[in-house]
């Protein structure tokens, strides 16, 4: 279905009551506050938040309402409950031209056949995503996805509206899934592990679909997929692990579990799936797995700018239950440093598939995010640590862009966007305040995508005033950044002045000034640090410029002068 202009005229109730709204204008989509007067025979356009989203749909009921329009304030999930009227759920652009246009005298509305259906299984916008920071990244989370998005379920009925079946969505629907077919699992194979049965789900997942339909690749979302009920039957291998296995990890995580247990290192988890917090040039890790079914398997590494070796490439079993030990050596060669990459190790026999995901961030260099300097002339010296025996390190920059003087008062607020362009380095925004007045400043700020900001990041000033967001290798985007002030003096007409820079770094960007560094080449020996000299000339004294080092794979150090 599809939702276009046409006869049922729109009435807009708002989830967030302004200072300056008329009181006919400023409904809450909660019992009580929708005029019948207004709203009877008509479809009204409702924003998430406040109280439940069932609620509002029962208040445009009572006070008359045809049907509703509820369209989310920011990106967030669209979900398919059980409401009191015919209800529509939009996100993004669609909520905001919605929104809109509710918003703009006699706006009618209709729904007609067309349009085009979601792709399905998708990852739901409310799902947790990874990676795991309790072992810093060593050990990938989540591990697995199964349907948890709009669940007919039973219920109870106080609380529900006195049904005994409704829709939920969570981790409260999917996990009944995995629990059942594994329930199932253990009615085949009283005696296997939980462990077993978790690698046999994990290495026979399908990817999930991304909006676009295209198999989904992103394992912070999805883990290993989505569990299939005939393939987990078939795993083929599994990868085992017992309590002992377990307190082996927790000690090599730093938990001391009193126990005497050797520690290994996390990554070495015999789980069926692989995962380096941080690949630092080159890491080996060590798995066995166990036969369910004879055959030959042999050894295939999906991992773009990694160099994958396993030893043995070919796994030989005679009869289930035989085990194997392997290992598999990643090089970091292209891939990206800083940022996560994944793939997948998979093991063949004839049809059978056994498929373990693999997510490693590469770092080439151990070096400062940022380091500072002061005057027109200068140089720094710091101490980087390399991961290979070639050491680069190349000077873009300084840059120092126009700045913008803005003001503002009591706790006002002052809303920038910014376009990154494609080919940038790195970019940093700087905002200065003024806190001579005693306000406290800081800034609000995060990617938007089709003018529907994202995840929200917050800044504060440094002791100098400055509140800094530094973008290393950054996607061409547009980054929205909202400037705050907190009147600390109560009177609520407090001015803090303050000035907003934004210096993007390219290959051809104009510069103001000179940065060299030395060496800017250097054969070193890996994890052993060396010092790196860092001096500029001509750099303005009453702005900030910023220059970016870049060291191989993308690494690299901002500089940050006055």
């Amino acid at each position: 279905m599809r939702s276009t202009v046409g006869s049922a005229p729109l009435v807009r109730a708002t989830a967030v009551k302004t200072a300056d709204a008329a009181a006919d204008d400023a409904d809450f989509c909660v019992k009580g506050t929708l005029d019948p007067a207004r709203t009877a025979g008509k479809l009204v356009v409702c924003t998430r938040g406040t109280n439940p989203r069932i609620e509002k749909s029962a208040e445009v009921k009572r006070a008359g309402g045809i049907g509703m329009v509820l369209v989310n304030p920011s990106n967030q999930s669209t979900d398919g409950d059980l409401h009191s009227l015919p209800t529509v759920h939009l996100n993004g652009p669609d909520a905001t031209a919605v929104r809109d246009y509710a918003a703009t005298d006699n706006a009618t509305a209709t729904l007609a056949s067309g349009g085009q259906g979601a792709t399905y299984p998708q990852v739901t916008g409310f799902s947790s995503r990874g990676p795991s920071v309790a072992g810093g990244g060593d050990l990938l989370k989540p591990d697995i996805t199964a349907p948890g998005a709009t669940i007919l379920a039973a219920v109870a009925p106080p609380g529900n509206e006195g049904r005994d079946f409704d829709y939920y969505s969570g981790t409260s629907m999917a996990t009944p899934h995995i629990a059942g077919l594994a329930a199932l699992y253990l009615s085949e194979h009283p005696t296997w592990s939980p462990m077993s049965v978790k690698s046999a789900m994990m290495t026979t997942a399908s990817p999930t679909k991304t909006t676009d339909g295209k198999n989904s690749d992103d394992v912070f979302a999805q883990g290993a997929g989505e569990v299939e009920a005939r393939a987990m039957l078939r795993p083929g291998l599994v990868y085992d692990s017992n309590e002992q296995d377990w307190l082996a990890y927790l000690e090599g995580v730093g938990i001391d579990t009193g126990t005497g247990t050797k520690a290994i290192d996390p990554s070495d988890l015999n789980y069926p799936s692989i995962a380096i917090g941080e690949l630092f040039g080159t890491q080996t890790v060590t798995r066995t797995v166990t036969a369910t079914t004879a055959g030959t398997y042999r050894a295939k590494v999906d991992l773009p700018g990694i160099k994958a070796t396993v030893s043995p490439s070919v796994l030989h079993f005679s009869h289930p239950g035989q085990k194997r030990t392997f290992t598999v050596k990643l090089d970091v060669t292209t891939a990206r440093a800083g940022a996560p990459d994944t793939g997948s190790l998979t093991w063949t026999s004839g049809r059978t598939t056994v498929r373990s995901p693999i997510v490693v961030t590469p770092q080439s260099v151990h070096a400062p995010a940022e380091i500072k300097g002061a005057g027109t002339n200068g140089e720094v010296t710091y101490s980087v640590t390399p991961a290979t025996t070639d050491l680069v390190a190349t000077a873009y920059g300084p840059v120092s862009s126009p700045l913008f003087k803005g003001s503002l008062t009591g706790t006002a607020e002052f809303d920038h966007e910014t376009n990154i362009p494609a080919g940038t380095k790195a970019s940093q925004i700087a905002v200065h305040f003024d806190l001579a007045a005693g306000n406290i400043g800081g800034l609000v700020w995060g990617p938007m995508v089709d003018g529907v900001l994202q995840t929200i990041q917050i800044a504060y000033p440094d002791s100098s005033g400055t509140a800094t967001i530094s973008v290393p290798q950054p996607t061409a985007e547009t980054i929205f950044v909202a400037v705050v002030a907190l009147d600390s003096s109560g009177s609520g007409d407090a001015v803090t002045p303050y000035t907003y820079q934004v210096n993007n770094i390219a290959e051809d960007s104009p510069v103001t000034g000179k940065v060299a560094v030395t060496p800017d080449h250097a054969r070193v020996t890996p994890g052993t640090p060396t010092d790196l000299t860092a001096a500029w000339s001509g750099a303005p004294a009453d702005a900030r410029s910023t220059t970016w080092i870049e060291y191989s794979n993308g690494a690299g150090t901002f500089l940050t002068l006055n």
